[in-house]
């Protein structure tokens, strides 16, 4: 993607965020880090491939996310944009359903969408599946 990227204990950098900052404004802090990430990466790619259908931007990213050690990333396109889009992470690399580990997960693709379709989008429904090892959401246009 262009950038540099190095290892980070996300895991303890949540938990330190949630603890100093308190639950709400740590995922405020992390939405805003987050979502401006996605709309940067879709910049980023749409100069260097101008042209490139969103599907194919969407699957780059999911294949950044996965390769950055967010998760195995799914993402389900409704028939007709925008509209609802529903996200997997298998193995995620955090699992807390709030705070700034639901940041961490899932405002970067509010920021993916948000460049992509000019319009904004909300997180809701972040349901953990212990057995499966799955976080899930649906990210919604406002």
């Amino acid at each position: 993607m262009g950038q540099r990227h190095t290892a980070v204990d996300v895991q303890g950098l949540c938990n330190n965020l949630d603890l100093i900052l308190g639950p709400k404004v740590a995922e405020v802090v992390m939405n805003q880090h987050e979502f401006r990430q996605g709309k940067a990466d879709v910049v980023n790619m749409r100069e260097k491939m101008p042209g490139a259908p969103i599907q194919e931007i969407i699957k780059m990213s999911a294949d950044a996310e996965t390769l950055s050690g967010v998760g195995a990333v799914s993402v389900t396109l409704p028939e007709s944009l925008p509209g609802p889009v529903d996200l997997e992470i298998l193995n995620p690399c955090v699992k807390r359903t709030t705070g700034a580990a639901k940041s961490l997960l899932f405002s970067y693709w509010c920021g993916v969408f948000s460049e992509l379709l000019g319009k904004e989008f909300k997180i809701e429904q972040v349901t953990y599946d212990e057995g499966k090892n799955l976080m899930k959401c649906r990210i919604t246009p406002r």
